[in-house]
């Protein structure tokens, strides 16, 4: 590898293997574009993420496999002053009783508690008919209860008013005007709601059924519905749109069990191995809980170092003594 480093130049020989370990290639919207398979438009990972190591691997006639997935999960923009907007995860605020999230057409669409991988596949569902995403642009919609108890991001926080960046209205009918849904569509949407918090069940899309669900939501509530079931009646109203994101992308070389690069034979190629993101994820397209991204770059990186390292002494023996 030739190094640019202070102006000077100069080439890296790797001994006995070189490990992969640049992260994904969400950055990089070339890529983006040709591989992963919905929208993505917010990224919340480091900006050097730009597939360095994918196409490195790919030169190296490496197997590729995973490509059209990512660690999806929903973000919104934050206007901050005098610097770019920040984009922020939406986790555990579309969790808290008091919200909901409608699309472009004023209706729910898919449980608000889900995990945050599952919920990215939402946004890639195709309207057939307008060859657009049915679910995007999105909002969640919460009320002045809701933004009383929970604020909203880093700098609304409970008992100050909401900033200028969190649209609000006196009512649902003008808060669905304010963003650009159907009224009646958006206030029918509230009222079903409200009589399925009322009932105790979500029976159109199952929010506060899972562990998952009941563990996210108001931390005083875990463990039951009521941690993400909550009624939104009083008003004023918000809504902040939310964009389809990622922590980072899934896809990238296979490798063995050895976190050995394959070809497209199936054979390792010598001496090249890798780690985390970079890596065609043993996860697939699913999110197995926290530390899905951690566990798999701790033990390849361990599998990859080990094998190296078995490769340096095994090089060693093999050198003539004089």
């Amino acid at each position: 590898m030739r190094v640019e480093r202070a102006g000077e130049s100069r080439e890296v020989r790797a001994g006995a293997g070189v490990v992969l370990a640049t992260g994904g290639f969400e950055w990089n919207d070339a890529l983006a574009r040709a591989f992963l398979r919905g929208p993505m438009t917010g990224k919340v990972s480091p900006k050097t993420n730009t597939g360095d190591g994918l196409v490195m691997a790919m030169k190296a006639g490496a197997a590729l496999g995973n490509m059209r997935e990512a660690w999806w999960l929903p973000v919104a923009r934050v206007p901050r002053a005098g610097a770019a907007p920040a984009t922020i995860l939406i986790t555990c605020e579309r969790t808290f009783p008091g919200s909901i999230m409608v699309n472009r057409e004023g209706k729910r669409f898919t449980n608000e508690a889900a995990n945050y991988n599952a919920f990215g596949a939402a946004f890639h569902e195709i309207d057939v008919s307008r060859f657009a995403y049915r679910n995007l642009p999105c909002w969640l919609v919460f009320d002045q209860a809701y933004y009383d108890r929970y604020g909203f991001g880093w700098d609304a926080a409970p008992g100050k008013p909401a900033p200028k960046w969190i649209t609000s209205a006196p009512s649902l009918a003008l808060l669905a005007k304010e963003i650009g849904v159907p009224d009646d569509a958006l206030q029918a949407s509230v009222v079903r709601w409200n009589a399925q918090v009322a009932a105790g069940r979500d029976s159109d899309f199952a929010r506060g059924e899972s562990a998952n669900d009941t563990w996210w939501g108001d931390p005083a509530k875990k463990g039951t519905r009521a941690a993400t079931l909550g009624a939104l009646s009083q008003p004023p109203f918000y809504a902040v749109e939310v964009e389809s994101g990622c922590l980072g992308t899934k896809g990238g070389p296979r490798v063995d069990a050895r976190a050995r690069v394959v070809d497209h034979d199936g054979a390792p190629i010598p001496g090249l191995y890798a780690a985390g993101n970079v890596m065609s994820s043993p996860m697939g397209m699913t999110y197995g809980g926290a530390g899905g991204t951690l566990a798999p770059g701790m033990v390849f990186g361990f599998l990859a170092g080990r094998d190296a390292a078995a490769r340096c002494k095994a090089d060693a023996r093999a050198v003539p003594r004089t």
